[in-house]
């Protein structure tokens, strides 16, 4: 109960400072307002006419409108008299240094801020636990944090795809429906794999599951023949597999298409091209260390051993292959956090790459339509911006909560806290005879007892087998919608 109370501490510290810190030095706001990040401005009406060569009265001119309301108007698409000129107008964007006032009125800032603060507080809430403050069997607080970042995250990921279904465009649209239905076929293929190939361990985590389940209800002297049908328990797995792969569909697109400006804009550094793609193909990599022949079979081979170091033994042990394995997603997510001021400037590029294509073209266009052009790229930044963290923050959730309901201990390299097939040791079921009503305490104890004996329920077996298909499935469907990005962007569009 000590430990526990030190966890209640630290979870009051850490909601005192997302409360009261926050708004006015948030984290999410120097990340993209520190200085890093160059925006491009938008011609001015003048300018355009300007340019073109285009004389008005004296009468059509505004010069009490303010930067604010201007662009409001551009982005509401306004009653504003415009005019047309050239397309190939000898026209140059202006930079500017991207600054706190700026990102404020960006659309899903506030949805930004939230998700990238909390999710901070969260891990270092997490990761404090881990390691000072909770003792094995002790509830772990810091998992309430990790579930809602994970929370968070699907949510902006469901706001974000529901932006597509709401537009005009039904391209969006049909791409998301699309994507929905190939993970749903993905997803149900990949679940029927044997656990000899891909290795999540649900068959091992359903049986346990049922076996608790059927305990606990014998206990409750409510007589069942089970809880869930396999089949049913696949079923909802895949179904949450088909919807967070539609999830992820627009975020891969997004990420891809700034890994193939990121390429190009670093032509001339050999060694940011090389930290770029290793950053593209991490994803990857985690996918495959779920693979058993590729994974776990060749590391913990002892013959792989005696070729690589020449001693007849394994290059790690099971233990260490585990958590090794899950280690790669933080590995990830500082990799991308690095890159992430760099892709998020390649973003920013596509506007002066509108322009520069526009000039290209013949014929004119309308000055409001090449204002909006111009806008809208850095409107949407932190759209852009969450596409590109959403998925990170699932990922690295589902492998926090696959270490720690797992069961693996807290060290590294360190054996597991528990034997891997063997559950969290739990007091009798119900010796005791039912609580009096009318005592507070019995209450109490009855309900310890009721909570302690779900823990064979859902035991460290069980969550082992959900999370490490979540970890491996959102690694997976992020890099398959990446890869489908890059296919699209280099062979199907004008560069």
């Amino acid at each position: 109960m000590a430990l526990f109370g030190a966890q209640l501490i630290l979870t009051i510290i850490a909601v005192s400072f997302l409360h009261k810190f926050t708004p006015y030095h948030s984290l999410a706001e120097w990340l993209l307002a520190r200085g890093n990040l160059v925006r491009y401005m938008y011609p001015k009406d003048e300018e355009l006419r300007k340019l073109a060569g285009i004389t008005v009265g004296r009468g059509r001119h505004r010069k009490n409108r303010s930067e604010h309301s201007r662009r409001i108007n551009l982005l509401e698409n306004s009653e504003d008299k415009s005019f047309s000129v050239p397309k190939n107008i000898d026209l140059e964007l202006r930079t500017r240094i991207i600054e706190p006032l700026h990102v404020a009125v960006l659309r899903f800032f506030s949805e930004y801020r939230w998700l990238v603060d909390f999710s901070a507080l969260a891990l270092i809430v997490y990761v404090l636990t881990e390691v000072w403050l909770h003792a094995k069997g002790d509830f772990n607080l810091s998992l309430i944090w990790i579930v809602m970042m994970a929370g968070f995250a699907l949510q902006v990921l469901f706001l974000l795809t529901a932006l597509y279904f709401t537009s005009e465009e039904d391209g969006e649209r049909s791409l998301c429906i699309t994507f929905g239905f190939f993970f749903a076929l993905v997803a149900m293929g990949v679940l029927i794999v044997p656990e000899e190939f891909l290795e999540f361990g649900l068959d091992e985590a359903y049986e346990n599951f049922t076996a608790g389940a059927l305990e606990f209800l014998k206990e409750q002297e409510l007589y069942s023949s089970g809880p869930i049908s396999k089949i049913t328990f696949k079923s909802v797995i895949g179904l949450f597999a088909a919807l967070l792969g539609a999830f992820l569909a627009f975020p891969g697109l997004r990420i891809a298409k700034m890994h193939v400006d990121s390429i190009r804009f670093a032509v001339e550094r050999p060694v940011m091209q090389i930290v770029l793609h290793t950053s593209f193909l991490f994803p990857m990599l985690i996918s495959l260390m779920w693979i058993k022949p590729i994974g776990r079979d060749y590391m913990c081979n002892p013959a792989t051993g005696r070729r690589m170091t020449g001693k007849y033994e394994p290059l790690m042990s099971e233990t260490t292959f585990d958590l090794t394995r899950m280690s790669l997603v933080p590995m990830l997510c500082v990799l991308r956090m690095v890159l992430m001021t760099h892709y998020l400037q390649s973003y920013l590029n596509m506007a002066k790459e509108k322009v520069e294509r526009m000039k290209q073209e013949a014929g004119r266009i309308n000055s409001l339509e090449l204002q909006k052009s111009v806008v809208r790229v850095f409107y949407y930044l932190c759209v852009v911006t969450l596409q590109y963290l959403a998925p990170m923050l699932i990922l690295l959730s589902f492998t926090c909560l696959l270490k720690s309901l797992g069961g693996y201990s807290t060290g590294l390299f360190d054996s597991f806290s528990a034997n891997p097939t063997s559950t969290v040791p739990t007091p009798p079921l119900f010796v005791s005879p039912k609580p009096d009503v009318a005592s507070a305490e019995a209450t109490a104890e009855h309900f310890k007892v009721t909570l302690e004996s779900l823990r064979s329920v859902f035991s460290p077996v069980f969550f082992r087998g959900i999370f490490s298909f979540l970890t491996w499935w959102t690694a997976f469907a992020w890099f398959v919608t990446s890869l489908f990005g890059i296919a699209y962007h280099t062979y199907f569009t004008d560069q």
